[in-house]
């Protein structure tokens, strides 16, 4: 789990939205027990964002601190996950092309490119950028808005666990709507703030913390953003629960999720196993999309053919 150093934080407030970045409502509620993070909901639309913009010196200070060192854990697991992603993907194939906005290391990108697809990549960490160049990856440095117009059409764009820290969750889909053929899939994961979790203690620290993370979704309100931005949704799964997490919160246990030691992990490792495991992990995560408290959303979003949605 990256931990944000809160020294970086300004001790003067910084400028607020006045409208609901989701559907530009103007009355916004302050959500109380999270002021410290400035979250608020739109009275209309329902959605939780961060009600202040970082300054560029905090943003400069946060992803200044992520690194991706050769001892980066990947699990073997993650990877194969991977590659059932990208074999549900081969229907949309037709340029041959994807796109990984936010790419860090370059797993995914690897993984595709093994699977032969024509890949690119969009990442605003130098540290990540320089490991993708070393394997040969095509990447772009900067944000989505700054490189769009130097990419082509792509079969499938794919964004893992990017939407949440952004300020502006509409114009990123838009872009990356114009950047995808009609036909062609938009696969995103984002945390789900109604995650079973943070219902039951009130806070989460995988999910929320401000200026990492500044928009929060819910399977309703990224199924919207997903209509109003030109997409039809063909799935929307809600899904899992960090054991990683939950110690951190009732024991006070500093615990990596995203390492071989964790509680997660061996939870995975232990569910590969055994196929009475197996069988438990489909039902429960049936049971948290159904009810909306998964800890991940998963969206399968395509462009229509026509340019029609609804």
């Amino acid at each position: 789990m990256y931990e944000y150093n809160r020294s970086h934080m300004q001790n003067s407030p910084g400028p607020k939205l006045n409208q609901c970045p989701l559907c530009n409502h103007r009355v916004i509620i302050p959500l109380k027990g999270y002021e410290e993070h400035h979250l608020a909901r739109c009275r209309s639309c329902s959605f939780v964002f961060s009600n202040m913009r970082p300054t560029e010196e905090e943003l400069k200070a946060l992803y200044g601190e992520y690194s991706y060192g050769n001892d980066y854990f990947i699990s073997p697991i993650t990877i194969s996950r991977y590659r059932n992603l990208f074999r549900g993907f081969e229907k949309y194939r037709r340029t041959g092309r994807l796109l990984d906005v936010g790419c860090g290391n370059g797993l995914l990108l690897s993984i595709a490119r093994e699977m032969g697809w024509e890949c690119f990549g969009i990442e605003v960490s130098s540290a990540a950028i320089k490991l993708c160049r070393e394997q040969g990856l095509q990447v772009f440095e900067g944000t989505l808005s700054e490189v769009s117009d130097k990419l082509p059409l792509f079969d499938v764009v794919v964004s893992v666990e990017v939407l949440e820290h952004l300020n502006t969750p509409a114009e990123e889909l838009r872009l990356m709507n114009q950047l995808i053929r009609p036909g062609g899939l938009l696969y995103l994961t984002t945390p789900n703030f109604n995650g079973l979790l943070r219902l039951l203690t009130g806070k989460d620290p995988a999910i929320i913390g401000y200026p990492e993370h500044l928009s929060y979704f819910t399977p309703r309100t990224l199924g919207r953003l997903a209509r109003q931005t030109g997409f039809q949704i063909k799935n929307l799964e809600c899904t899992g629960f960090s054991l990683s997490v939950l110690r951190s919160v009732s024991q006070g246990v500093a615990e990596n999720p995203v390492s071989g030691a964790s509680a997660d992990e061996k939870l995975r490792m232990k569910i590969e196993s055994l196929p009475i495991m197996k069988a438990i992990k489909r039902i429960a995560n049936i049971l948290f999309t159904i009810t909306g408290t998964g800890n991940s959303l998963k969206g399968w979003f395509v462009k229509p053919e026509n340019g029609q949605f609804r």
